[in-house]
């Protein structure tokens, strides 16, 4: 992102209307500079207003992502070096920018966000759509002794610590999961997970872990959602506190994932169930080689989707999509 605009954000963060003229003069910009600045901040999917006689504003205002501001609802730092968080204006890809680090260092633990990600990624290769300083674009990294078949369940665990995240946050009622990875609110996409994982020597597998969590998702990068969705600004019903939720969901996630390093799915698996959108509800699985219907029972201890047909007969699922057919 070019600096000018970074400072010209900086000072519309507040939310309130400042005169052309008085950017200009902070910035050490003509007028006219000034608003190809902002034409260029709409690029970024930032909603800028314009009004006559009262100058530029961010309706709401704009809440840029700070280290010590995210560091300071952090409990828990096993592991943890706050040298290694990082926070960008801009990347392609959190997961792609981790998964390279790592690469080049496999024993140091990776934290990165970003404002804006130019070709973000949801799972099957779909588009994570994700406008600048609106949502939360998270990936860390984590090693585990274990083999990838082994590791099933961690986006698992993951939804459940998004949740825990946004409990401590202050939202308590209609949040749920829906096998394997998604995030809801009242049956509405909130948060997405990526996993991508590689191995390394002596059955040592680095997982690079991605969250997309929407906050204050603007209008118009919305309706390029193709599914129901929501964002926090929507359940609160106020501006979100971006630093805070982005602290909070790191501590969580660093927590989360301490505890199944160690015990693996099973102190997770009622906490699942009790958070289980489809558990006992009517839903058809699609694979890529099939569609089957049946009744959700919820997970096994490996994490795969129970799922029993009509004829009684009771199917584990590793992989899939669910839909539900009723409710």
């Amino acid at each position: 992102m070019q600096k000018k605009l970074k400072l010209l954000l900086q000072l519309l963060s507040d939310g309130k209307y400042h005169s052309g003229t008085i950017l200009g003069n902070k910035l050490k910009l003509t007028r006219g500079a000034i608003w190809e600045i902002i034409k260029h901040a709409k690029k970024y999917g930032i909603d800028v207003e314009a009004k006559t006689n009262l100058g530029y504003r961010i309706p709401g205002g704009l809440e840029l992502l700070e280290k010590k501001s995210i560091t300071k609802h952090l409990k828990h730092k096993t592991g943890f070096d706050s040298e290694n968080l990082l926070i960008f204006d801009e990347l392609t890809s959190t997961n792609a920018y981790v998964m390279d680090l790592v690469k080049t260092n496999t024993t140091k633990k990776y934290i990165c966000f970003t404002e804006h990600q130019t070709a973000g990624r949801g799972r099957l290769g779909r588009t994570w759509i994700s406008p600048f300083a609106q949502n939360i674009y998270l990936s860390l990294s984590w090693q585990f002794s274990h083999e990838p078949h082994e590791l099933s369940s961690l986006g698992l665990v993951i939804g459940i610590a998004i949740i825990d995240a946004l409990k401590k946050y202050g939202i308590k009622n209609g949040l749920s999961l829906k096998w394997p990875n998604d995030v809801l609110w009242e049956k509405r996409k909130l948060a997405g997970i990526l996993i991508d994982l590689f191995g390394e020597t002596h059955h040592v597998y680095n997982a690079i872990i991605g969250v997309g969590l929407n906050v204050n998702m603007a209008k118009k990068p919305g309706e390029k959602i193709e599914q129901p969705w929501c964002d926090i600004a929507q359940i609160v019903n106020s501006q979100p506190q971006r630093n805070k939720l982005a602290g909070l969901l790191l501590n969580s996630l660093l927590t989360t994932l301490t505890t199944y390093q160690k015990y693996g799915l099973k102190p997770f698996i009622e906490k699942w169930k009790n958070l289980d959108l489809t558990y006992g509800k009517k839903i058809a699985l699609i694979t890529p080689k099939q569609k089957i219907l049946g009744t959700s029972l919820g997970i096994d201890e490996k994490g795969y989707l129970l799922l029993k047909d009509h004829r009684e007969q009771l199917h584990h699922f590793a992989a899939g999509e669910v839909s539900l057919r009723f409710g």
